[in-house]
């Protein structure tokens, strides 16, 4: 039976529903009616609330189908089933009742808008397509080194000048784009209408160059500089030392939290190039003050006080897993595993261990979509266990899954989609079914749903090409390091060895 992802225990009865394509169903929900095409009471096909202990229960007989679940997102789900089912057209459904419930409350996928931005139809389709497969969260990162997406009130010049640079890896085009407060709640509540929320990202305190260049005060130098208009890792980020930076994070919380009501927020955390706090008399000042050893307990300090700040608006902070470098990092915080270095899945697997740590699985290779098929393959994606390299003991310590779409490749619509679908499918089975893989049955599933996404004019790449032939796959894999090199600023190199500083210059 063509359902994705599988659900946890089906059992076949005797005969089958037919099923019409103009067949309305007996439903409250909007979100369900139009997934139909309408409702009609009296309707074989009928979705009730009621106690159950799963997620959702759906009947299939050849006299009607039956969705019951206690909760509205539950009878979505079970809408979205029987909508696989049905293949989009009029057939025969075989009768059978299904018990589902998901694996990880965290199912996510995750959508950069910074490095190129994208409208709010855009998003909202991808909303829509997500829903499809039951993703629970879309990880919003709205801030970076080249550009702010957010409209802040109280900080103007974020969106007047953090939204806007002179070109994109010297193309000499000026390019831009931001979300006004009406645009995120039209996104929120589109979202929540269909079961996904919504986490934003504001990233510190690296990529925050269109944070600098709005704002250079809250730089160490306090120097002008651009909006990045080349990619790869900044050192113009926000200064550890100075009181202002503080008080302008809480100006920036106190709008996004407004903005976003999901209980998650994301603060990045990754990739700091500490050259300008090593040479920083403020951040020298601070360090010695608060008898610190290393960079490293620098960042540490900043992160744990932008969290005190958080959680006042009643926010769980996420950040990218190199937060755990310091070993200091507040205990409330979950991460985001994405490295791929055997020190960090150490390090990561401890913190679930001793520390009761919540963790999400993103690892780059093979969960990062913007890289082609030939380095990260459908069926890399699909094979890949929350808990490997972390050992069994760490499935405690997972919430989910994520798999993010990095843009400084993508710029159009068209190839958002092709990055995303059908690779991102193989993240949503892992978050929401049990435990145990077969690669060639989801493979024929997968076939069978695609037409989900083709009714709402999606693009994606076929599934054939998904695990290109080993010549093919090396192709892809040199021009896509090749591209990369090309659109990376010059310095980027000497800003990641940055990382590696120990103690201020001054």
């Amino acid at each position: 039976m063509n359902i994705l992802p599988k659900p946890f225990r089906i059992e076949l009865g005797e005969g089958a529903f037919a099923y019409s394509a103009d067949m309305k169903v007996a439903a409250e929900l909007p979100v369900i009616l139009s997934l139909f095409g309408g409702g009609d009471p009296s309707s074989p096909i009928r979705f009730v609330k009621g106690d159950t202990e799963w997620d959702h229960v759906l009947k299939v007989s050849p006299e009607g189908v039956l969705a019951l679940s206690s909760t509205d997102e539950g009878l979505f789900h079970a809408a979205v089933t029987l909508k696989q089912l049905t293949g989009g057209k009029s057939t025969a459904i075989p009768a059978c009742t299904i018990w589902d419930k998901p694996r990880y409350t965290y199912r996510a996928g995750m959508i950069d808008v910074c490095r190129h931005f994208f409208g709010v139809e855009t998003i909202k389709k991808l909303i829509d397509t997500m829903a499809m497969f039951k993703f629970s969260h879309l990880h919003f990162h709205l801030s970076d080194d080249q550009g702010f997406r957010l409209c802040i009130d109280s900080m103007p010049k974020l969106h007047q000048i953090g939204s806007e640079r002179k070109g994109t890896c010297g193309d000499g085009r000026p390019t831009g784009g931001y979300y006004t407060k009406a645009q995120i709640a039209e996104i929120v509540s589109y979202a929540a209408e269909r079961y996904i929320e919504i986490v934003p990202e504001i990233d510190m305190p690296g990529h925050t160059r269109a944070i600098v260049a709005a704002y250079p005060e809250l730089s160490c130098s306090g120097k002008p500089t651009e909006v990045a208009s080349w990619f790869g890792i900044h050192s113009k980020i926000l200064c550890v030392g100075k009181e202002r930076v503080y008080e302008a994070v809480d100006r920036i919380f106190s709008e996004v939290a407004e903005m976003f009501p999901s209980e998650l927020f994301h603060l990045g955390g990754d990739e700091v190039a500490k050259l300008e706090w090593a040479k920083c008399p403020d951040c020298a000042a601070l360090y010695r003050k608060e008898g610190m050893k290393n960079l490293e307990e620098l960042q540490a300090y900043f992160t744990n006080r932008v969290i005190k700040l958080l959680e006042k608006y009643g926010k769980t902070p996420i950040l990218w897993n190199e937060a755990l470098n310091s070993e200091m990092l507040d205990k409330r915080a979950a991460v985001q595993y994405w490295t791929t270095d055997k020190k960090s899945a150490e390090r990561v697997a401890r913190a679930i261990s001793e520390e009761g740590r919540k963790v999400i699985m993103s690892r780059c290779a093979p969960y990062y979509l913007d890289y082609p098929c030939g380095t990260h393959s459908l069926k890399a994606m699909y094979e890949l266990e929350p808990d490997e390299e972390l050992g069994a003991s760490a499935e405690k310590g997972i919430m989910g899954v994520e798999c993010p779409l990095w843009t400084e490749q993508i710029s159009e619509e068209e190839e958002l989609f092709r990055h995303f679908y059908p690779r991102a499918l193989a993240v949503a089975e892992t978050g929401w079914s049990a435990p145990g893989k077969d690669y060639e049955d989801f493979k024929k599933r997968l076939q069978g749903v695609l037409f989900l996404l083709e009714e709402r004019g999606v693009p994606y790449i076929p599934v054939k090409e998904c695990d290109p032939a080993r010549f093919a796959a090396w192709r892809q894999k040199v021009s896509f390091a090749l591209r990369m090199q090309r659109v990376s600023d010059p310095m980027s190199a000497r800003n990641w060895q940055s990382m590696r500083l120990k103690e201020p210059k001054v």
